[in-house]
C-alpha cells in the first residue's frame, strides 16, 4: 500500500516535491512517506495505518503521540497527515465513551483530535486526516 501511494504521490509532484518512502528522522524514527520541498527545506508527513486491525484509541493516539512529537519534531517538518485506509465494514470502540461508533463517527473523533493537537501548538503545524475506504461497494454475485 505505501509503494503505491508513494508512487502516485511521485507522479503527481510536478517536481514541486520529492517523495521518500521509509526515511529515517532525526531520532532514528521511520516514517511511512516523507514529501520535501525542491524548493525550501520543508517537508511533510504521512503516516499510514490499516483501520480494520486498530482500535479507535490507538488511531486518535497516533495523531499526537506518534505523528507530531516523533515524526513532525524537526523545525521543518509543520505538516503532517494520518491516512487510515478501511477494507471491510466495522465498529469501534470509541476511546473515552462506553459506547461503539461508525466509520463516520471515527473519521471525525479523529479530525477533531487533530484540530486539537494544532489548536495546542498554537497553530504551528497543520494536521490532515484522510480515509482511503477499501471496501466493495457492490455485493458479490454468486456463481450459479
Amino acid at each position: 500500500m505505501r509503494r503505491e501511494i508513494a508512487r502516485e504521490l511521485g507522479y503527481a509532484a510536478n517536481s514541486i516535491y520529492t517523495v521518500d518512502q521509509e526515511a529515517v528522522t532525526a531520532d532514528e524514527k521511520e516514517t511511512d512517506i516523507r514529501l520535501r520541498s525542491v524548493a525550501s527545506a520543508h517537508e511533510a508527513t504521512i503516516e499510514l495505518k490499516l483501520g480494520d486491525g486498530r482500535t479507535a484509541k490507538d488511531l486518535r493516539d497516533t495523531i499526537e503521540n506518534q505523528l507530531v512529537k516523533k515524526y513532525m519534531a524537526a523545525e521543518h517538518s509543520r505538516a503532517g497527515a494520518l491516512l487510515v485506509t478501511l477494507a471491510r465494514d466495522r465498529k469501534w470502540d470509541h476511546p473515552d465513551e462506553n459506547r461503539r461508533i461508525n466509520v463516520e463517527e471515527l473519521f471525525s473523533l479523529l479530525r477533531k483530535e487533530a484540530e486539537r493537537v494544532q489548536d495546542a501548538l498554537g497553530g504551528t503545524i497543520l494536521v490532515a486526516v484522510h480515509f482511503l475506504d477499501l471496501r466493495p461497494r457492490l455485493s458479490i454475485e454468486r456463481a450459479k
